[in-house]
């Protein structure tokens, strides 16, 4: 039970981060923007996929990598979907190449954490 709510709540954590930014900022994550805007959002999805993998792994309590690369999973199947849809954007390839990683470093980091103690 715990695994799935780390799964749950890590990746709700990233989804809610990501559409706060985007709502937030009348942005539409699809549409080409200000470079400063692509790069502030791609550091703030990093972070919040960090912690995502992190925080998702934790909670399950597990010392393995699974709750991490499930949710990994399902961020670049979202992203994958977003590409299928409206086409490559900036927004998905960014989820792709630096948000997913991001997300796995987090729960690398908890995972080797949990083995520690």
């Amino acid at each position: 039970m715990r695994t799935i709510a780390g799964i749950i709540l890590g990746y709700l954590l990233f989804a809610f981060s990501a559409f706060a930014l985007f709502r937030v900022t009348h942005q539409n994550p699809h549409a080409p923007t200000m470079m400063g805007f692509e790069i502030t959002a791609i550091v703030y999805g990093m972070f919040f996929a960090f912690l995502a993998g992190y925080w998702g792994t934790g909670i399950a309590g597990r010392s393995d990598m699974l709750v991490a690369v499930i949710i990994a999973m399902i961020m670049a199947a979202g992203a994958i979907a977003s590409m299928v849809k409206v086409g490559l954007g900036w927004s998905p390839m960014a989820a792709l190449v630096c948000m997913v990683p991001a997300e796995l470093v987090g729960g690398y980091l908890q995972a080797r954490k949990g083995r520690q103690t």
